[in-house]
């Protein structure tokens, strides 16, 4: 399966690579490269500790006709309880000595590389790669690889709606139980617009479908708004929501009576839904 879809990729490419330009019309322009770094950070300190930090930065190389881009980013949340103690002779005469305990309590990180290719003014083909580690909701590693076509519905200055089409190939490393591959059917679209001079809305959709087990569903809804300070920082905030039909499993104890004696263990899913809200520093050069 990993070789068809290595096959299809290569094909794909190669169509977009019949483009040429029409008699007449100006060369290609040369390639270009932008950068988008995304920084948030919340950190708290005194009686309670708790540390926030995300950061997601996009490299793209833009073509005349085509597009390479790199996306990586992750989220790490870590809480800590203080606990206090006195150490003394009487009520008047002691030290009190602090233990932090840090727990981390949300974590994930991802990396995709996508390849864009326009067969004409509307239509494009695409391949890419990706990779997910998000423990909390039971995943240890996801690997995908796509290939598809999709439709410019929307394309000017004030923005643009894509929608693609493709297929997919993934191996999935769950924390509780075995590692499985299976191929897949994905739909996404991309929508883009520049509400005002300073403030820009982006939404994203891509939906996965297992065609080995058709219950089994995701979704990745990604939304935000930038609004820019100066040409090269803005400040985003963003909202994604993560869905999974059929989540991983946990295994959690399991006791004869509330606050009784553990007799066992059992497994039982996780929540289906993960939601995100995310306030960044972004640098473009």
């Amino acid at each position: 399966m990993f070789r068809k879809i290595v096959n299809i990729s290569m094909l794909l490419v190669l169509l977009g690579g019949v483009t040429r330009p029409a008699v007449g019309q100006e060369e290609e322009a040369p390639p270009t490269w932008t950068d988008n770094a995304e920084l948030s950070l919340v950190l708290t300190a005194g009686n309670s500790e708790s540390s926030s930090f995300g950061l997601r930065n996009t490299l793209a190389r833009l073509f005349e006709s085509s597009s390479l881009t790199f996306d990586i980013g992750g989220i790490r949340v870590e809480s800590g309880s203080i606990s206090r103690t006195a150490v003394g002779t009487d009520q008047s005469d002691f030290t009190v000595s602090e233990e932090t305990d840090r727990e981390t309590t949300a974590e994930n990180y991802f990396a995709q590389l996508r390849y864009d290719r326009q067969l004409s003014e509307r239509t494009y083909v695409y391949t890419s790669g990706g990779w997910v580690r998000n423990r909390f909701a039971g995943v240890n590693n996801r690997l995908t690889g796509a290939a598809g076509f999709g439709i410019n519905l929307i394309k000017n200055d004030q923005g643009s709606f894509d929608v693609d089409l493709g297929f997919t190939v993934s191996r999935e490393e769950p924390l509780i139980g075995e590692s499985v591959s299976f191929g897949g059917l994905r739909l996404g679209y991309g929508y883009t617009r520049q509400v005002t001079e300073s403030t820009a809305f982006a939404s994203s959709l891509v939906v996965d479908e297992n065609l080995s087990d058709t219950d089994d569903l995701r979704a990745d809804f990604d939304n935000s708004i930038a609004v820019s300070i100066s040409d090269a920082f803005a400040l985003k905030t963003g909202l994604k929501i993560l869905y999974d039909k059929q989540p991983s499993l946990e295994s959690i104890g399991l006791f004869d009576a509330p606050g009784g004696t553990q007799i066992g263990s059992v497994l039982t899913p996780l929540d289906k839904v993960d939601t995100q809200v995310t306030v960044s520093l972004v640098v473009s050069m």
